[in-house]
């Protein structure tokens, strides 16, 4: 009797285990198929200045990014080198000249910012906006761009393809406590040959 009794236990841990294995394998896959971002928790979104790299950071503000996307069944941007250097020097030439403007002194407007890295280079057509923040981490720099009606409308734009990002360490205006806070410069942008 008690084999009896001892099988059909063993089946059913036996299938409860393959049920396990199957239901991680799916989470796995899910986490590995695009657009699926927004179940996963981005790296470094709560780093406070100097805990990471730049680079990390911005890879931070791309994932949220597309953690917001994801949330309204918008597609994921995709990281583009050539918008990443774009942002990069714009949020440069901020820190150096305490300037928290699109356009600082002795700076070209975004438009040829961007042509000056190749982005638009072969392409008939182009869009592009930018969006600007500071703050002490990620996570909090985009909860705050996401209440202006302008960045909220670029985060959210549906017909953006590219995104890049640059980060960096203090704030663009003076009497801001550098050490405390990150700046950054989001370019969204699409292309057509």
């Amino acid at each position: 009797m008690a084999r009896a009794v001892a099988a059909p236990v063993g089946r059913r841990a036996g299938a409860c285990a393959a049920f396990a294995l199957l239901t991680l394998a799916i989470f796995a896959w899910l986490g590995a198929t695009s657009g699926t971002t927004a179940a996963l928790a981005c790296a470094h979104a709560t780093d406070r200045p100097h805990q990471t790299s730049l680079a990390k950071l911005g890879k931070a503000m791309q994932c949220l990014v597309n953690n917001k996307r994801h949330t309204h069944q918008l597609r994921p941007l995709k990281n583009n080198d050539r918008l990443d250097t774009a942002a990069g020097r714009h949020t440069k030439a901020m820190l150096k000249k305490d300037c928290f403007e699109h356009r600082c002194p002795g700076e070209p407007p975004l438009g040829k910012r961007i042509k000056q890295t190749g982005y638009t280079k072969g392409a008939k057509t182009y869009f592009y906006a930018e969006s600007l923040g500071y703050h002490k981490s990620p996570k909090r720099a985009i909860r705050k761009l996401l209440q202006s009606g302008f960045n909220r409308k670029n985060v959210l734009g549906r017909d953006w393809r590219d995104i890049g990002v640059g980060a960096g360490w203090g704030a663009p205006v003076k009497g801001a406590d550098d050490k405390k806070l990150e700046t950054f410069t989001i370019v969204f942008a699409w292309r057509k040959s």
